[in-house]
This record gives C-alpha cells, structure tokens and sequence, in this order.
C-alpha cells in the first residue's frame, strides 16, 4: 500500500473514532450513513453525506474559521434552522453562530491542533440558532492533512449536549479493556482503561493493528481468531496484554462481530485476570497442603463425588481396604467398602449429607476390604458444599478391631477407662509439654515433664510462653506470632522450630508441632500442640555439619599428602647422586682446600633438601619416624634459617640458647616440624602489630612446681626446655582449652587447618615429653616443650666424612642410572666391588648363574617389572641367607622390619642417604653374614 492510501486510511480512522464517541454520547442505535469518498482533498470539498439522519450533525469546512461551509449534514436544519444550502452557499459563515464568550476558547483549540499536529480534539461550546435561541453543543472535530502534513480543512460532528446519554461514560467507566477494531483489526475505538492502564492515548490508538497490543509470538494466534470470527466463530483466549512500557498483564479476551454504520467491526473486551491466576495458584497450593495433611493422619481418609465414587484416599486408607490407584482410577463406590447388608448404613448417612446434615457423629459399620475380609469400623463423615450445593463428603474410618477385641475381655467401660489412663500416661511420658490455647489465648490444659519445665514452675510456663511470650527469645516472637495468627484464619497444622529462654539465662531449641481446632459450623476454638526440645538435636546437626567440614579437610589434605609423596620418590632419586658426588668431593679434599667449604655448602643444602621432603611426608606418613641422636640447637638454627624469609620485618627474633645442652633421641624431620609449627604461630600472632619472638633452650632438671603440672616428668631425669613466645594478641582461657583439639583453628581457611598445635601435641608425647602454654589476651603467648634428654652424640660432618675401607662384592639394583652411577663410585672408592642392574628380572638372572658371587644386594624399592621386596624374595629362594638393603625415596609407608625380615631385608635406608650411613650399614649387614 502506498503512503497516500495509509493516510487515508488513517484519516477514515479517526472519522470513524469521532463519529463513534458522537454517537455513544448522543444515543442513536441506527445512524443512517454512506460511505465516503477516496481522496481527502476532495472530501473537503465533497464528502458526501455521512450522516443524513439521527441527532449527530456533520460539519465540513477550509482551514480559515470565516472559510465557506464545503459540507454540512442534511439534517442540520432541525438543530440550528438553517438548511444545509445556507452554508454551503457562503450565506452563513460557522464562526458567526459562535456564542461570542466562547469564540476566543474555540479559535485557540483550532490554532492549537495546528501547531502541535493534533489529528482530533473535543470541546463544548454555545450555538446561537437562527431564532436567536443560545444552546450548548459537544464537538468532536478531526484534521484533515495532506501528505505533507498541511492542514486541508476540519471535519466536525456535533450534538446537542442536553441529549447526551451515558453510553460514552459508562462505556470508559468500564475496568475492561474495550477495542472496537475494523475487519483488518486496524483500531478505531478504545476505552479509558487503555489508556490508563496501558498507557496509550487514543491517538497512538487509532490505526494500530490489535496485533500489536499482544506479544510477538501471540500475534498469529490473534490473527487467526479474527479471521475464524468473521466467519462465524465467537471465541475467547488467555493471552497477556503489553503496556506501552513493555509490561505483560495477564489478559483473558473475548471476541465478537457486531454491525455499526452500516459495516462490520469486532469488538475486543480483554479483562485484567492477574487476580484470578493469584487465585488459582493459591487454590493449587492450599489443595497440595491439604493432600501433604492428610497424608499426616494415622486414619484412612476418603472423598467421594455426589454419586459416591471416591475420588481421593490418602495412603493409609489404600493400605486399609487395598485398592491401588488403578482401582480408583476405574472407579470405586464407597458403598461396596462396606458387606452388602450393612451399605444401607453408608446409604443412609450419604443421603442425609445430601439433605444437609453438616456432620455425622460416628457410624459403626463392618467395613469390606477389596480382597473381601472384613474388619469393624467407625466411619466420620461430613459434606463438601460448593456454591452452596452438595458436592460429594469425606470421611475418616477408625478401624475398632482392636477396640472391639478389649471390649470382649474387659467390658466398655473398663475399657474407656484404661484407654484413658493410657492416654494420660502417654501424655505424661511425652518429653515434653502437650498443651491446648482457647481463642482468649488462654490455657486450658498442659501436660508437661519435670525437664521440660526449663526452671519455671508450671504456673509461670502457662502465663509468660503463651499470653505474653515473655520466655520467647526476641528474636523468634514476630515468628511465633505470625503462626499463631495464621492459625485463627484456617484449620491446619504447623511445625515450628524456636528458641526458649530458661530462667537462668540459658537458650534452648524448641519444636513446636501445633495445629488449630475449629467448631463445626467453622469458629475457631484454639490450638492444641506439643513443646519438644530439640536442643541436642540442634547441636547434633551442627556438630555433623562440623565433622563433614573437618572430614573434608581430612580428605584434602591426604590428597596433598599422596600427591607429595610422589614428588618425594622423583626428588630424592634427584637427591642421591648430588649427596653422593658432593661427599666423594669433600671425602677427597683437605679443610684447607677453597672447594672444601663448597662442597660441604652442597651438602648442608642437600640435607635441608631431604629434611624438607621429609617434613612434607608428615601427612602422606602419620605416624612414621626415624628416631636418631639430634642436636636441637642444629634444628632452630635450620628452622629460623627457612623461616626468616617469611617473618616480617617488623617483628624482631631473639635468640637465647644454651648450646652446652645435651641431644635428645628423636626423628629430626619432627623436631623440625615442632619447631617450624610454634614459631610460626608465634610470628602469625604478630603480623599486624609486629613484636618480639623469642626462642628459648635450656637444659633443665624438674622441681616441685614442674613435678605438680607434669606428674608424668621422672624427678631425677634431665630435659631439655626449648620455650617459643610472643608478644600478640594472646588467647583467653576457653580458646587454650581447645588449642591442641584436632581442627581447632582461630585463623582463617587461607592460614590454618586446625591440625598444627595437635600434630605437635602428638609429636611430643611420642617422645615422654610435655607441651605447656601460657597466655593472656593482648600479652602475649609462650609455649615450653620439655624433652628427655640423652649422652649421645650426634653424628658430624667429621663423622660423616670417616668412613673405612671395605672389601666384599655387591649387587646394587636401580632403575636410575644417575643412582647406579654414584653408587658404583663411591662403592669402589672404598674398597667395595659392585656388579649394576637397571632391571630387577635381569639381576635375578645375574644373581641365578653365580649366587656365591655376591655378598650382599642393595635394592631399590620402587621399581618397573618387579618391586625391591618382590625381588628381595626371589634372591632368597636361590640363597637362604643372602642380606639384603632395601633403599626407597618414596613417601609411602614401608612394611615393618619383621614383616621385610621374611624375605631377607635386614636394612631400610632412606633416600638420599648419605655416605657415613651407607658404609656403616653395609658393614653392619655384611660382619653380621661373616659372624
């Protein structure tokens, strides 16, 4: 369509729109009309006869308000006495009949729609008929434009406003959505709900296709609608409508043809349904609460339509009479759950509902299950009334078969007595307070143990938890409130969890499960519930969610320690040779040589190499150690030498050791450990502030005071005291209770895991020694570890460097070279003859040809083909006293000695071992094979 057909399109539109609200106002049903012409330009000339009857009268004039009158409606003559001639002629002028006050008001209306491009506008004003009588007048005037916009002439369509009706009020008095629309939903008229809801004005209205007030992916539906209406079919559909900002409202709309002026238009009325979705949901929601109770009653319970076929039981009452959901499905009558000549009494009581009896009082009956056995029952029925009508009932059935067993042996009123008896002593024996609140809420009955009464006497508990919450921790009194109300409203039941405040100050959990009681005709009576404390309960779950969180850290950090000791086995293959070529260097150098303190630089790293893997192993292997003679001044000197880097600057370390004190018997990598642990809880403690950390060792011997803290201290033994304290934010007494629990932390995720201070703890005790802190908020914290100590001496470089010559030959087995090769060398160099295999099934064959060759195998445990003990066992099979080392540089745990001496290894060593413990065990295995 090209542009000059839209606009009038546009322009019969907005004729269409006045001429309708003229006729809304003035009433006319019939309006006599004809159609118009093509071109706007000729209808202001021409327009036709629009309106040749009725009380609307149709004005067409130039753009000049004294301009000739190009067209006037047939029946004007009988509003204002001037025929239609008179104006067209020129005779008379509209302007002149203008009541001169309102002449002013209506030319600016006019310049006002020009200025700012006004398509239509309405007013009122005077009229002066032509027997000079003054009457008023509503008009509806539209612009006419070409399509440049320039305005061509007004077209007017006025009525007497003393004959106006109230169609057009209470027509935009309506809350619907009202669109009158064309046969190609192109809109031409709208209601005030549109625009105040949906935030268009009529303007914007007028022209739109109805689609567009409809989402786009509803549009085609809405097309298709239309098309099925003009062909007959009324219809109505939910589809949301759009605001102008983009807003959807849920809408449902109906859809009709009707006949005005002559032609066919629809009328689209879409009402606001946001209420009545809210409502059905709400609706689904209270009958999803329904079914969840009464899957909560021990009873069976049934619904059942007006013909009495069920239509609903809860799980209980499948269980009863044995029908599946199948079976109800295909239907079953409740008056064939009963033995034939006893469904009168069901019949009966159905018929009665129907007459309308609100609830039956108990109906003993003998109830028929669906494979025929019997059983007696009680049966509660009460209707289901819908607008007012019967509907159908439901019904509880009590099953008396053990009832009516008492009954036979003790009679009923012995029986009624002990059920109640029992009843009493359940309530008595519950633990916890059963109670019931009248509406006053008052209380009416509790029924409570001697513990639950949480310090208060029974009058104190009935007037300050349920009148005036007083014993309610604030905190939970809006919630336990809001229940409580919610509960007046509808009959139903509730679990609540809260907290109590005892008398002496403390807080408890409590569980209240309550539910609201209602008279018949639906007045509500009070609540009835029972107080449980679930105190331990609360800490039970919060405990489990503790151990959950420590058992994945447990899990974390096995990872860590599996994953480490992969790294370590790799590591100290790495870490052998360089020990070894680095000995044999410093073994062949005098002190005085400049590369004698090169070398044993080499092995000082070295060790502090091995000695970190082994501390990374703690994890990978708890429990494990080397015990050997240490000297703890060695270790603070090699724990502060890898921990100052990371000590701030702030905090000064002060060290006051006695280096005269005696060694101690223990695995170096733990003491290490210890050490690293306290020291750096003491700098963690100081970070913001900085301090002082002072690393204290002494050699000391127990007095009285020491003896009354640590009975387990022998009074005559000597110990090393090695203290580590700080000056930071210390810790107060329920924190120091806890320090040596395992997982126990003060410190973030990123800097704890709670197992440091417990892994000392265990250390120390392994070794009969004793941990103790001391410490006090903002001053500061100092631990002292006591150690017993020992004569030995440590073994020294010197030591290390003495090594005698040696004579034998041995099987070494490695599957690394760089391993193989060190050890060749250092073997030979002292006096040892070796034979390599980097296979263990070639040193078995080796080994097979000439098993008196050799005097010992050294072996290493991680291997392809074959492992160090698989290949330990084999050699024994061919030689039955063979010694054997096994050597190993991984993190695993190793079997005990005595379950390695079954295959033949007398010795585990280490790597990277060095050269003085290597010799030393070689000699020690082999003098032993000679003696």
């Amino acid at each position: 369509m090209d542009n000059t057909s839209e606009e009038d399109q546009r322009q019969q539109l907005l004729r269409e729109n006045a001429r309708l609200k003229a006729l809304l106002r003035s009433g006319d049903e019939q309006p006599k009309a004809l159609d118009g012409l093509n071109s706007s330009e000729d209808q202001c000339l021409h327009p036709g006869s629009l309106l040749t009857g009725g009380s609307v009268y149709q004005f067409s004039w130039k753009n000049k308000l004294q301009g000739p009158v190009t067209f006037v409606s047939s029946n004007i003559q009988q509003l204002l006495g001037y025929t239609s001639d008179e104006f067209t002629s020129g005779q008379i002028s509209y302007g002149s009949l203008i009541y001169p006050d309102d002449l002013a008001t209506f030319v600016e209306e006019l310049h006002r729609s020009i200025e700012r491009n006004i398509d239509s506008f309405e007013q009122e004003y005077r009229l002066r008929k032509k027997d000079g009588t003054v009457f008023r007048v509503c008009d509806y005037t539209i612009v006419l434009r070409d399509k440049k916009s320039n305005t061509l002439c007004y077209e007017g369509y006025i009525i007497d406003a003393s004959t106006k009706t109230c169609f057009e009020p209470l027509f935009d008095t309506i809350d619907d959505f009202l669109f009158i629309v064309d046969r190609d939903g192109l809109v031409i008229h709208s209601n005030e709900a549109v625009k105040n809801r949906l935030g268009y004005s009529l303007d914007e209205l007028v022209g739109k296709n109805i689609e567009y007030f409809f989402g786009d992916d509803q549009q085609k539906e809405i097309h298709d609608k239309i098309e099925g209406l003009l062909f007959g079919r009324n219809t109505s559909f939910r589809v949301p409508l759009l605001t102008r900002s983009g807003t959807a409202i849920p809408a449902e709309t109906t859809i009709a043809k009707g006949n005005w002026n002559n032609r066919t238009v629809i009328c689209c009325n879409s009402r606001d349904i946001s209420d009545q979705i809210r409502q059905e949901q709400a609706l689904i929601e209270s009958e999803r609460r329904f079914r969840d109770l009464t899957e909560m009653l021990p009873l069976p319970l049934f619904e059942a339509d007006v013909n009495g076929m069920v239509t609903y039981t809860n799980s209980q009452g499948v269980e009863a009479f044995g029908y599946t959901p199948e079976d109800l499905h295909r239907g079953v009558s409740v008056f064939k759950c009963c033995i034939p000549e006893e469904s009168g009494i069901v019949s009966a009581n159905f018929e009665s509902m129907k007459a309308g009896s609100r609830m039956s009082t108990g109906n003993e009956y003998t109830a028929l299950r669906k494979n025929n056995t019997t059983f007696p029952a009680l049966l509660y029925s009460t209707p289901i009334i819908r607008n007012g009508l019967f509907a159908g009932a439901r019904a509880i059935v009590i099953d008396l078969t053990k009832l009516k067993k008492a009954e036979s042996v003790l009679g009923n009123s012995r029986l009624q007595e002990r059920m109640v008896r029992e009843l009493q002593s359940l309530i008595d024996n519950i633990p916890g307070a059963v109670y019931r609140v009248n509406s006053r809420n008052e209380t009416t009955m509790l029924s409570m143990t001697g513990d639950f009464l949480l310090d208060y006497t029974r009058e104190e508990f009935e007037k300050e938890l349920f009148p005036s919450m007083a014993i309610i921790y604030p905190e939970d009194r809006d919630l336990v409130l809001t229940s409580n109300q919610s509960l007046r409203s509808v009959k139903r039941s509730e679990a609540l969890v809260y907290r109590i405040v005892t008398k002496n100050g403390s807080v408890r959990w409590v569980e209240d499960r309550k539910t609201s009681a209602f008279s018949p005709d639906g007045m509500f009576l009070g609540i009835d519930g029972i107080l449980f404390d679930i105190t331990e309960r609360i800490k039970a779950e919060e405990n489990k969610q503790l151990l959950e969180s420590r058992l994945r850290k447990t899990q974390r950090l096995e990872t860590i320690g599996t994953l480490a000791g992969g790294i370590a086995h790799d590591f100290n293959n790495i870490l052998t040779p360089l020990l070894g070529y680095a000995e044999m260097g410093l073994s062949s150098l005098s002190s005085e040589s400049p590369l004698y303190d090169y070398f044993s630089e080499i092995i000082q790293a070295s060790e502090r190499a091995k000695n970190l893997i082994a501390q990374i192993l703690t994890f990978s292997r708890p429990g494990e150690s080397n015990p050997a003679v240490v000297s703890v001044q060695d270790i603070i000197a090699e724990s502060l030498k890898l921990l100052r880097p990371s000590i701030p600057s702030t905090i000064t370390i002060v060290q006051d050791l006695d280096f005269s004190c005696r060694n101690i018997l223990a695995d170096p990598s733990q003491i290490h450990q210890v050490i690293v642990n306290l020291c750096t809880n003491a700098f963690q403690a100081m970070e913001e502030s900085g301090g002082v950390m002072t690393i204290g060792l002494r050699e000391i011997t127990p007095d009285k005071a020491l003896m009354a803290e640590f009975p387990e201290l022998h009074e005559h033994e000597s110990y090393l005291q090695l203290s580590i304290s700080d000056t930071g934010k210390g810790m107060d007494e329920k924190t120091m209770e806890r320090i040596f629990e395992p997982f126990f932390t003060t410190k973030s995720g990123r800097k704890g895991t709670g197992l440091g201070l417990s892994v000392v703890h265990g250390i120390i005790s392994s070794y009969n020694g004793h941990i103790s802190v001391v410490s006090r908020p903002e001053k500061g914290t100092s631990f002292r570890v006591y150690l017993p100590v020992c004569n030995k001496k440590a073994l020294t470089d010197s030591a290390r460097a003495d090594v005698a010559k040696g004579k034998g030959c041995i099987l070494f087995v490695d599957d690394e070279l760089a391993t193989i090769r060190i050890m060749e060398r250092m073997m030979t160099r002292i006096g040892f003859k070796i034979q390599s295999c980097s296979s263990p099934l070639q040193a078995l064959e080796l080994f097979r040809k000439n098993p008196e060759t050799f005097d010992l195998v050294i072996t290493d445990l991680t291997m392809p083909e074959m492992t160090g003990i698989a290949l330990a066992g084999e050699l024994r099979k061919i030689s039955s006293r063979l010694p054997i080392i096994l050597m190993t540089g991984y993190g695993e745990e190793i079997e005990t000695m005595s379950s390695l001496s079954l295959v033949g290894i007398c010795k585990l060593l280490k790597k990277p071992v060095n050269m003085a413990e290597l010799i030393s065990a070689v000699k020690e295995v082999i003098l032993h094979k000679k003696a």
